[in-house]
C-alpha cells in the first residue's frame, strides 16, 4: 500500500492532467487596471513621489529628499530610483500611475517566477495553481496596486531564492555559478530597497534549506554570495553614511531598524509573537482555505519526503514567519515577501493531491473548486476598484486644499507645515516648502519681513498666536475640500497685514 502510494506521488511531478483554463490571463488587469485612477492615497505613496520627483527635478540621485529638502534617511533609495527611472520614460513627471508602476511590475514578475520555477520543476498544475494563488491572495493584490517598496523586495527575495534553489539543487556544482551570481546580486538589489532585512529575509531560509537536504555549502559559493551582495549595496550604504556625517547610521540602522526589530520606540506599534498567524490567514484569502488541509495531507503522505520544492517552499514560508515573527514591530505589509513560499508549497501539495485521486469524478469537483475559489478571489476586485479604493481616496484627499493654499500663496512663496506630517498635502503642494517643529522655529519663521502662509492642526492656531505674537487669518480648512471628514483636520492661516 505504501509502495503504491509513493509511486503516484512520484508520479505526481511527472505531468498529470493539467487544470483545464488558464486563469493566468488576467493578471495584468488585476495589477495594472485602473492603476492611476486614483490620487496618491498613503503617506508611503506620496513620499516616495516626492523623492523621485525631487531627483528628476534636481538631477540629486544619491540621497533621496522630501520637498521639503529634508533628506530622507527611512530607506536606502533603490525604490525611489525606480520610480524616478519611470518618472523619467514620463517626460519627468511622477504621476500616480509612475509611483505604483513598479511595484505592479515587480508583483506581476514575482508571480510570473513563481510559475516557471514549478514549470521547470515538473509541476505542471502546481506552476498554474501557485501563480494564480499568489496573483489572487487578496493582500497580495491590494500591495501590488500601490506605491510600496515590499512588492519590488518581494520579487527580489523570489528571485534569491529560486537562483539558491536552482544551485543547491546541482550540489553548487561549477555549472551554477550564474545561479549562484544571480542570488547575491538579487539580494544586494533587496538591501538596496529596505536595508539589512532583504539579508534577513533570504539568509535564514537559504541556510535552513540547505540544513533540511542535507546539502553542504561550498566556502568558495559562499564567498561569491558576500562579495556580490556587498559589491552592490556596500558602496551606497558607505557613501550615504559618511555624507550625513554618521546621522545615516543613527536614524536608518539604530531607529529604523534595530528600535523597530526591540520594540522600543513608542511611535511604532508593538504586537505578539503570533501576529503574523491570523494577518497571513487573511492576507492569502481566498487560498488560506485549501492551503491548510492539503498541507497537512501532503505531510502525512508523504510529499514532504518525495517534493524537494514542497520542501523548499515549506521551509521558505515557515522560516521567513519565524524571522518576522522575532521583530517586536510587525506590519502585514511586511508578510509578502513569505506568500510565494506558501503559495509553492500549495501548487506542489495540490498537484500531488490531483494525481494520487483515483476517481475522476473527485478531480473534476477538485478543478470545480479551484474555479469558484479563483471565481471568488477576482469577484472582489470589481468592488475594490470602484468602492472600496475611490472611499479610502476620498477620506485621504489633499490636492483641493492644496491648490486653495497655492492660490492665496503661489511659488516660488514658501508654505510653512507646523508639526504637520501630512506627505499627501506637501507633494500637492510642490516646493517650496518649509517644516516646522518647535515653537521658537515658528516664532523665528513669522517673524521675518514679508507675508507667510502656515497651515497647522487647528488646535495649535491659539497657542501659535499667542507665543508668535502675530495676527493669523483663516484661509481654508481641510474639512471645507474633502467629501468625507478628514481623518487628522488642518488650518491654512495667513499672517495679518
Amino acid at each position: 500500500m505504501f509502495a503504491l502510494r509513493r509511486a503516484r506521488l512520484r508520479r505526481a511531478a511527472n505531468g498529470p492532467t493539467p487544470l483545464p483554463f488558464a486563469p493566468l490571463v488576467p493578471l495584468v488587469l488585476l495589477f495594472f487596471f485602473h492603476l492611476g485612477a486614483r490620487d496618491l492615497v498613503s503617506s508611503h505613496e506620496a513620499r516616495a513621489a516626492q523623492n523621485a520627483q525631487r531627483m528628476l527635478d534636481t538631477g540629486e540621485w544619491g540621497l533621496p529628499a522630501l520637498y521639503d529638502g529634508q533628506r530622507d534617511l527611512q530607506k536606502p533609495p533603490g525604490f525611489y530610483w525606480l520610480v524616478a527611472a519611470v518618472g523619467w520614460l514620463n517626460g519627468g513627471h511622477v504621476a500616480p500611475w509612475v509611483a505604483r508602476f513598479p511595484a505592479a511590475l515587480s508583483a506581476l514578475g514575482a508571480v510570473l517566477l513563481v510559475y516557471g520555477f514549478l514549470r521547470r520543476e515538473g509541476y505542471a498544475t502546481g506552476a498554474l495553481v501557485a501563480a494564480t494563488a499568489l496573483a489572487t491572495a487578496n493582500h497580495f493584490v491590494a500591495i501590488g496596486r500601490t506605491a510600496r517598496i515590499d512588492v519590488p523586495l518581494t520579487c527580489a527575495v523570489v528571485v534569491a531564492l529560486v537562483c539558491f534553489y536552482r544551485a543547491a539543487a546541482c550540489g553548487f556544482a561549477s555549472g551554477s555559478r550564474r545561479c549562484e551570481a544571480a542570488s547575491g546580486l538579487a539580494v544586494g538589489i533587496a538591501v538596496l530597497l529596505k536595508g539589512p532585512i532583504g539579508l534577513a529575509l533570504v539568509g535564514p531560509v537559504a541556510v535552513a534549506f540547505l540544513i533540511v537536504e542535507r546539502i553542504r555549502l561550498p566556502l568558495t559559493t559562499a564567498i561569491l554570495g558576500t562579495s556580490i551582495v556587498a559589491l552592490v549595496a556596500a558602496p551606497w550604504f558607505v557613501w550615504a553614511n559618511r555624507e550625513t556625517g554618521g546621522e545615516f547610521v543613527r536614524v536608518f540602522f539604530w531607529h529604523h531598524n534595530v528600535a523597530r526589530f526591540m520594540g522600543e520606540s513608542e511611535a511604532l506599534a508593538s504586537h505578539p509573537w503570533w501576529y503574523y498567524g491570523p494577518r497571513f490567514a487573511f492576507a492569502f484569502l481566498p487560498w488560506t482555505l485549501p492551503l491548510v488541509p492539503l498541507a497537512w495531507w501532503a505531510v502525512r503522505a508523504g510529499v514532504w519526503r518525495e517534493s524537494r520544492p514542497f520542501r523548499f517552499g515549506v521551509v521558505w514560508f515557515l522560516v521567513m514567519v519565524a524571522v518576522l515573527s522575532a521583530s517586536r514591530f510587525k506590519r502585514a505589509d511586511y508578510l509578502l515577501p513569505a506568500l510565494p513560499g506558501a503559495a509553492i508549497a500549495l501548487g506542489c501539495a495540490a498537484q500531488h493531491w490531483l494525481a494520487s485521486r483515483e476517481q475522476a469524478r473527485t478531480v473534476r469537483r477538485a478543478k470545480w473548486a479551484f474555479g469558484v475559489l479563483l471565481v471568488g478571489a477576482l469577484a472582489v476586485w470589481p468592488v475594490m476598484w470602484c468602492a472600496v479604493e475611490p472611499a479610502e481616496a476620498a477620506r485621504q484627499e489633499k490636492r483641493p486644499f492644496a491648490a486653495v493654499i497655492r492660490a492665496h500663496a503661489p511659488a516660488p512663496r514658501t508654505i510653512l507645515l507646523f508639526r504637520t506630517e501630512s506627505h499627501l498635502l506637501a507633494y500637492h503642494l510642490g516646493p517650496p516648502l518649509h517644516t516646522l517643529v518647535e515653537w521658537g522655529e515658528l516664532t523665528d519663521a513669522l517673524g521675518a519681513p514679508g507675508p507667510h502662509t502656515v497651515v497647522m492642526p487647528p488646535e495649535f492656531v491659539a497657542d501659535a498666536e499667542r507665543i508668535t505674537g502675530r495676527k493669523l487669518v483663516p484661509v481654508a480648512t481641510l474639512a471645507d475640500h474633502t467629501i468625507v471628514r478628514p481623518p487628522r483636520p488642518l488650518v491654512c492661516l495667513r499672517t495679518a497685514e
